[in-house]
């Protein structure tokens, strides 16, 4: 398991690893406020190879994304702890107990 975090020697380290193993899948996790409570989740990073940057994911370069999504690890989080960010599957949010109220239209 090796994490780098969002220092100079860490950049080096982790863009020679990217660079070197393209492909490889990353993790980065989160805390993410709801109204409901908040939970910690984590996103999947995969780089693609790019000529001018070294690696690219979305429009972020390698450095761009240890500093933003910082610290990254290259070990899945363990799935009963941690949530994935983007789940398809499942409630997005938190159910409403009360029905609603049936809106009444103003006449003429």
């Amino acid at each position: 398991m090796t994490t780098w975090t969002a220092t100079r020697g860490d950049l080096k380290k982790f863009y020679r690893d990217v660079v070197n193993s393209p492909g490889k899948k990353y993790y980065a996790t989160t805390d993410v406020v709801q109204p409901w409570g908040d939970a910690r989740m984590y996103r999947e990073i995969v780089f693609k190879p790019s000529r001018l940057w070294g690696a690219t994911w979305g429009h972020h370069g390698v450095e761009g994304v240890l500093s933003l999504y910082g610290p990254i690890t290259d070990v899945k989080p363990d799935s009963t702890k941690v949530k994935p960010l983007f789940d398809d599957g499942g409630k997005q949010h938190h159910p409403e107990i009360k029905p609603a109220k049936k809106r009444i239209l103003a006449r003429r």
